[in-house]
């Protein structure tokens, strides 16, 4: 799931507002597997609107994610169930208010049990709810220095670091070298916004154990479009690689960043 919230990261970072639509192919590269597996992840883009997945539109694939900055809304749609979720501000008000009643029923309920029992149930649900996750060390971003080309860019190195050990490195091209590149920071800032309100929106959720990366946590220091961005595992070995490959501009149906017709809308997930 990392490696896929890395590859939308690269595709959100190419989706300026430009005067016509943009298709991106990236490359996810998996080397846990023997031999490695690869596949692309596509991402077209439009305006401030970008839709991104590993599958055509209605077909039994994954899935897709569509971000409409328009309406400062993200899309899920999930082929295979043929059903799509709808993340907004009211949605993340909506999920906090239920955050808030669970722990004060759970208080209530804690309040009223044996000292044995409460400890049992304490110690059961301990982590599960979002205020009790225990938190994890930061992350650290370093500027290596080094610099290389990469995909026919010339891109600076840098490495994130958590706890003393690498994490990934990304290699970054400046905007300017990316097809667009001088719309890109605009509609990548309302992006990121967007994804630091919906964690923001659940207490300490983008510092809990197993939680992974906030996709977008050092773009902006970097100042720059991550070509090529590789992950490690705790002995250092290689897990996985995403790469931009090819950026081409086409005309595209404003329907593509709108849910499939006939598919249903579901509810988010009670906490």
């Amino acid at each position: 799931m990392n490696k896929l919230w890395i590859a939308m990261t690269l595709a959100a970072l190419a989706a300026g507002p430009v005067a016509a639509g943009v298709v991106y192919e990236i490359e996810v590269t998996d080397h846990e597997q023997s031999p490695p597996k690869s596949e692309s992840i596509q991402a077209a883009v439009e305006g401030r609107n970008l839709k991104m997945g590993t599958a055509s539109r209605g077909s039994g694939g994954e899935g897709e994610m569509i971000f409409r900055g328009d309406r400062r809304e993200m899309i899920v749609v999930d082929h295979e169930k043929k059903s799509y979720l709808v993340m907004d501000e009211k949605a993340l008000e909506s999920f906090v208010g239920q955050i808030s009643g669970a722990m004060s029923e759970l208080e209530k309920t804690l309040q009223n049990l044996p000292e044995d029992k409460r400890a049992m149930v304490e110690q059961m649900m301990k982590g599960r709810m979002p205020a009790q996750a225990p938190k994890r060390p930061k992350n650290e971003l370093k500027k290596t220095g080094e610099r290389a080309d990469k995909n026919g860019y010339p891109c600076a190195k840098y490495e994130v670091h958590r706890g003393g050990r690498k994490l990934r490195e990304i290699w970054v091209t400046d905007w300017d070298n990316v097809e667009g590149g001088k719309d890109v920071a605009g509609t990548f800032e309302e992006m990121a916004d967007f994804f630091k309100q919906m964690l923001d929106a659940i207490p300490d959720f983008g510092q809990r154990e197993g939680a992974g990366d906030p996709a977008f946590e050092f773009l902006t220091e970097m100042g720059g479009f991550p070509v090529v961005t590789r992950e490690f595992a705790a002995d250092g070995s290689l897990e996985g690689e995403t790469a931009l490959r090819s950026a081409k501009r086409q005309t595209l149906d404003p329907e593509a960043f709108e849910p499939p017709s006939g598919y249903k809308r579901q509810e988010m997930l009670r906490p």
